[in-house]
Protein backbone atom coordinates (compact mmCIF):
# COMPACT_ATOMS: atom_id res chain seq x y z
CA UNK A 1 0.00 0.00 0.00
CA UNK A 2 1.41 3.39 -0.96
CA UNK A 3 2.11 6.12 1.55
CA UNK A 4 -0.44 8.34 -0.21
CA UNK A 5 -3.18 5.71 0.18
CA UNK A 6 -2.33 5.14 3.86
CA UNK A 7 -2.40 8.92 4.50
CA UNK A 8 -5.72 9.21 2.66
CA UNK A 9 -7.26 6.43 4.77
CA UNK A 10 -6.00 8.00 8.00
CA UNK A 11 -7.39 11.43 7.08
CA UNK A 12 -10.72 10.19 5.66
CA UNK A 13 -11.37 6.63 6.81
CA UNK A 14 -14.13 4.61 5.25
CA UNK A 15 -16.59 3.57 7.93
CA UNK A 16 -18.34 0.24 7.57
CA UNK A 17 -22.08 0.48 8.06
CA UNK A 18 -22.19 -2.82 9.93
CA UNK A 19 -23.90 -5.99 8.91
CA UNK A 20 -27.31 -7.36 9.63
CA UNK A 21 -27.54 -10.11 12.20
CA UNK A 22 -29.84 -11.66 14.74
CA UNK A 23 -30.12 -14.23 17.47
CA UNK A 24 -33.56 -15.59 18.32
CA UNK A 25 -34.82 -18.41 20.55
CA UNK A 26 -37.89 -20.08 22.02
CA UNK A 27 -38.70 -20.74 25.67
CA UNK A 28 -41.43 -23.34 25.21
CA UNK A 29 -41.56 -27.09 24.70
CA UNK A 30 -42.93 -27.83 21.22
CA UNK A 31 -44.70 -31.18 20.88
CA UNK A 32 -45.18 -33.10 17.66
CA UNK A 33 -48.59 -32.80 16.01
CA UNK A 34 -48.23 -36.27 14.47
CA UNK A 35 -46.33 -38.27 11.89
CA UNK A 36 -48.14 -36.67 8.93
CA UNK A 37 -47.74 -33.04 10.05
CA UNK A 38 -45.03 -30.47 9.32
CA UNK A 39 -44.54 -28.81 12.72
CA UNK A 40 -43.93 -25.06 12.43
CA UNK A 41 -41.13 -24.12 14.84
CA UNK A 42 -42.06 -21.40 17.30
CA UNK A 43 -39.57 -18.62 18.00
CA UNK A 44 -40.76 -16.27 20.74
CA UNK A 45 -37.76 -14.16 21.81
CA UNK A 46 -35.28 -11.80 20.16
CA UNK A 47 -31.94 -11.82 21.93
CA UNK A 48 -30.20 -9.32 19.66
CA UNK A 49 -30.80 -8.12 16.12
CA UNK A 50 -30.00 -5.53 13.51
CA UNK A 51 -31.91 -5.53 10.22
CA UNK A 52 -33.75 -8.79 10.99
CA UNK A 53 -36.97 -8.89 12.99
CA UNK A 54 -39.14 -11.57 14.55
CA UNK A 55 -42.57 -11.60 12.93
CA UNK A 56 -45.66 -13.73 13.51
CA UNK A 57 -45.57 -17.53 13.32
CA UNK A 58 -41.80 -17.71 13.87
CA UNK A 59 -41.01 -15.66 10.76
CA UNK A 60 -37.59 -14.01 10.61
CA UNK A 61 -38.07 -10.98 8.36
CA UNK A 62 -35.11 -9.38 6.57
CA UNK A 63 -34.82 -5.63 5.95
CA UNK A 64 -31.82 -5.80 3.62
CA UNK A 65 -30.75 -7.77 0.56
CA UNK A 66 -27.66 -9.96 0.82
CA UNK A 67 -26.21 -13.39 1.41
CA UNK A 68 -26.91 -14.69 4.93
CA UNK A 69 -25.63 -17.56 7.03
CA UNK A 70 -28.53 -19.12 8.93
CA UNK A 71 -28.09 -21.60 11.76
CA UNK A 72 -30.82 -23.34 13.76
CA UNK A 73 -30.20 -25.56 16.76
CA UNK A 74 -33.15 -27.60 18.01
CA UNK A 75 -33.06 -29.60 21.24
CA UNK A 76 -35.18 -32.74 20.75
CA UNK A 77 -36.12 -35.13 23.53
CA UNK A 78 -37.55 -38.66 23.33
CA UNK A 79 -39.73 -39.13 26.40
CA UNK A 80 -39.89 -42.94 26.25
CA UNK A 81 -42.25 -45.65 25.21
CA UNK A 82 -42.96 -46.62 21.63
CA UNK A 83 -40.18 -46.48 19.08
CA UNK A 84 -37.47 -44.00 18.27
CA UNK A 85 -37.25 -42.61 14.78
CA UNK A 86 -36.19 -39.98 12.33
CA UNK A 87 -36.41 -36.24 12.79
CA UNK A 88 -36.19 -33.94 9.77
CA UNK A 89 -35.68 -30.20 10.20
CA UNK A 90 -35.85 -27.66 7.35
CA UNK A 91 -36.46 -24.04 6.49
CA UNK A 92 -38.64 -22.24 3.98
CA UNK A 93 -37.97 -18.96 2.20
CA UNK A 94 -41.15 -16.91 1.71
CA UNK A 95 -43.17 -20.08 2.33
CA UNK A 96 -41.31 -22.09 -0.34
CA UNK A 97 -38.99 -25.00 0.30
CA UNK A 98 -35.57 -24.71 -1.36
CA UNK A 99 -34.48 -27.87 -3.23
CA UNK A 100 -31.90 -28.80 -0.60
CA UNK A 101 -32.85 -27.38 2.79
CA UNK A 102 -33.49 -30.28 5.17
CA UNK A 103 -31.39 -32.37 7.51
CA UNK A 104 -32.46 -35.68 9.05
CA UNK A 105 -31.31 -37.19 12.35
CA UNK A 106 -32.13 -40.47 14.08
CA UNK A 107 -33.30 -40.50 17.69
CA UNK A 108 -32.89 -43.96 19.28
CA UNK A 109 -35.39 -45.59 21.57
CA UNK A 110 -34.16 -44.55 24.98
CA UNK A 111 -36.12 -42.79 27.68
CA UNK A 112 -35.11 -39.11 28.00
CA UNK A 113 -32.57 -39.38 25.17
CA UNK A 114 -31.81 -35.99 23.60
CA UNK A 115 -30.34 -34.94 20.30
CA UNK A 116 -29.31 -31.49 19.12
CA UNK A 117 -30.46 -30.98 15.54
CA UNK A 118 -28.64 -28.45 13.38
CA UNK A 119 -29.67 -26.75 10.14
CA UNK A 120 -27.10 -24.43 8.61
CA UNK A 121 -27.10 -22.87 5.16
CA UNK A 122 -26.07 -19.81 3.20
CA UNK A 123 -29.00 -18.25 1.35
CA UNK A 124 -29.57 -15.17 -0.77
CA UNK A 125 -32.22 -12.90 0.70
CA UNK A 126 -34.04 -9.90 -0.75
CA UNK A 127 -35.32 -7.05 1.41
CA UNK A 128 -38.75 -8.08 2.73
CA UNK A 129 -38.11 -11.85 2.49
CA UNK A 130 -38.73 -14.11 5.46
CA UNK A 131 -37.68 -17.58 6.59
CA UNK A 132 -39.44 -20.08 8.83
CA UNK A 133 -38.36 -23.43 10.23
CA UNK A 134 -40.25 -26.73 10.42
CA UNK A 135 -39.73 -30.22 11.79
CA UNK A 136 -41.25 -33.65 11.28
CA UNK A 137 -40.72 -37.00 12.98
CA UNK A 138 -41.86 -40.58 12.51
CA UNK A 139 -41.43 -41.31 16.24
CA UNK A 140 -44.44 -43.38 17.29
CA UNK A 141 -46.43 -42.41 19.25
CA UNK A 142 -45.88 -38.76 18.25
CA UNK A 143 -46.46 -37.61 21.85
CA UNK A 144 -43.05 -39.08 22.73
CA UNK A 145 -41.00 -36.48 20.82
CA UNK A 146 -40.71 -32.73 21.36
CA UNK A 147 -38.43 -29.74 20.99
CA UNK A 148 -37.68 -29.25 24.67
CA UNK A 149 -36.98 -26.17 26.76
CA UNK A 150 -34.99 -26.65 29.99
CA UNK A 151 -35.25 -24.15 32.83
CA UNK A 152 -32.19 -22.72 34.55
CA UNK A 153 -30.50 -25.13 36.94
CA UNK A 154 -28.90 -24.96 40.35
CA UNK A 155 -25.97 -26.64 42.11
CA UNK A 156 -24.15 -25.44 40.08
CA UNK A 157 -26.08 -22.47 38.77
CA UNK A 158 -26.48 -22.72 35.01
CA UNK A 159 -28.56 -20.88 32.39
CA UNK A 160 -31.79 -22.05 30.80
CA UNK A 161 -31.57 -23.99 27.55
CA UNK A 162 -34.00 -22.88 24.83
CA UNK A 163 -35.86 -25.46 22.75
CA UNK A 164 -34.67 -23.63 19.64
CA UNK A 165 -31.89 -21.14 18.96
CA UNK A 166 -31.49 -19.40 15.59
CA UNK A 167 -28.58 -17.19 14.64
CA UNK A 168 -28.35 -15.25 11.38
CA UNK A 169 -25.38 -13.28 10.01
CA UNK A 170 -25.15 -11.27 6.81
CA UNK A 171 -22.10 -12.24 4.77
CA UNK A 172 -22.15 -9.40 2.23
Amino acid sequence: MSLTLVTQQLLAPITATGTNYGNFYDTTTQASAGTTIANLISINTTDTSNGISLGTNGKLVFSNTGAYLINLLGQFKFTGGGTGGNITVWYTLNGNQPNVASFTFFLPTSNNFRVLANVEDIININAGDYIQFYWWSDVNPAANIALTYLAAGTNPTRPASPSVNVSVSQLN
